[in-house]
């Protein structure tokens, strides 16, 4: 049985302003708009997912999720759960029997590695893959798709946890670098050149990007 994955998108000018010394307010928007379509490519080549849809109230990340095939939802409002929330209902009202929500921002996350954490999952199960400090959730499965109200931020982890177990729900973690490896700060990104040979610079333009440790960009 596929999954619906569910992908919340804030707006482009709010995206990762904790890497404004390494990145210009158009560095950052294009930084995220790319990390999406990386994302909406890998999600949409994992076998345990029949359709994406993307949440965001930004216009411009709607018609990039269009472009790419996925199914794009306005949010009227702002915020992350607020966005899960929408999704997750969405999920309900087309009759998908599970989701997995997943953050925008992981710029090492494979296929494969989304199928195997489905693959965790059975009816009546919360699967969640922390980020790399094992203290946030970075993807969420949910069996139901309304199985938990989501929670993301800071500890969400243990919270996705305690709420599950409250409900009498089983609990799994996967873990993989694709799935704990995010983007936040000017050390996740110094992480990603030095460690994982990631190489942001052939597809930022360049402008408004200063500070790279690898000396990369200028």
């Amino acid at each position: 049985m596929t999954a619906l994955a569910i992908v919340p998108v804030q707006m482009l000018a709010q995206a990762k302003s904790r890497l404004a010394q390494r990145l210009g307010p158009e560095a950052r928007e294009e930084l995220m708009c790319r990390l999406v379509e990386r994302l909406l490519r890998e999600l949409q080549s994992a076998r345990r997912v029949g359709h994406v849809l993307v949440v965001t109230p930004d216009p411009v990340v709607l018609a990039l999720a269009e472009a790419a095939g996925a199914t794009g939802l306005l949010q009227p409002g702002t915020g992350l759960n607020a966005a899960v929330e929408l999704g997750q209902r969405y999920a309900v009202a087309e009759g998908w029997a599970r989701v997995v929500t997943v953050l925008a921002d992981l710029p090492l996350l494979a296929a494969e590695q989304v199928d195997w954490m489905l693959a965790l999952g059975r009816e009546g199960s919360v699967v969640i893959a922390p980020d790399r400090h094992g203290l946030g959730t970075n993807l969420l499965a949910l069996w139901p798709p309304d199985a938990i109200v989501p929670a993301f931020g800071r500890d969400s982890r243990e919270r996705h946890a305690q709420t599950a177990r409250a409900k009498g729900l089983r609990v799994l973690e996967y873990w993989s670098a694709g799935t704990a490896v995010d983007l936040d700060t000017p050390e996740d990104l110094d992480e990603l050149v030095e460690r994982w040979g990631w190489r942001p610079d052939w597809w930022l333009t360049g402008k408004g990007v200063t500070g790279w440790r690898s000396g990369t960009a200028g």
